[in-house]
């Protein structure tokens, strides 16, 4: 087996188990981990 076919083999082998890992936070949990997070000591106020 060549040197990059195994590097090839191996990285898409890593990436699957973070795609795994990750699948189930979705674009709506990301957005409502944003919108409800504690506001910065150094925000501006809001109007």
């Amino acid at each position: 087996m060549d040197i990059r076919t195994h590097e090839t083999t191996r990285t898409r082998a890593e990436y699957a188990q973070l795609t795994r890992h990750y699948r189930a936070i979705g674009p709506a949990a990301i957005l409502a981990a944003l919108l409800f997070r504690r506001p910065a000591h150094n925000a501006l106020p809001s109007r």
